[in-house]
């Protein structure tokens, strides 16, 4: 008799896929008024996170964030007057808002956003 491989593969799959495409819940950070607030200027994917009508920064999508990488993320959320001298969104790392640990984390969940 034949082995039947295919069906535990699929059945293995279907227990993957959910995981997979779930994000964790936001860092404290992007959530705290006194810590950085992103969800005060910025949008997350539906389901993502807070429903918000915040127009004030981008869109935070996660193909927008995967082609930004993790280096520029976080140095756009460090300093990001350094990109944009312009810009309205406080510097957090440089002033001190966030530590290393909270930007990296930022950085962490907006890299995995759907």
């Amino acid at each position: 008799m034949p082995s039947r491989p295919f069906p535990l593969a699929l059945a293995l799959l279907a227990l993957a896929l959910p995981a997979a495409s779930q994000t964790t819940a936001p860092p404290p950070a992007f959530m705290q008024r006194e810590k950085g607030h992103c969800i005060a200027c910025h949008q997350l994917p539906q389901g993502a996170g807070p429903a918000t009508k915040a127009d004030l920064g981008p869109r935070l999508t996660g193909a927008r964030m995967r082609e930004l990488g993790r280096a520029r993320l976080r140095d756009l959320i460090q300093d990001p007057t350094v990109a944009n001298p312009n810009t309205v969104m406080p510097p957090f790392g440089r002033h001190r808002i966030l530590d290393t640990a909270e930007i990296d984390r930022l950085v962490q969940y907006l890299h995995a956003l759907p």
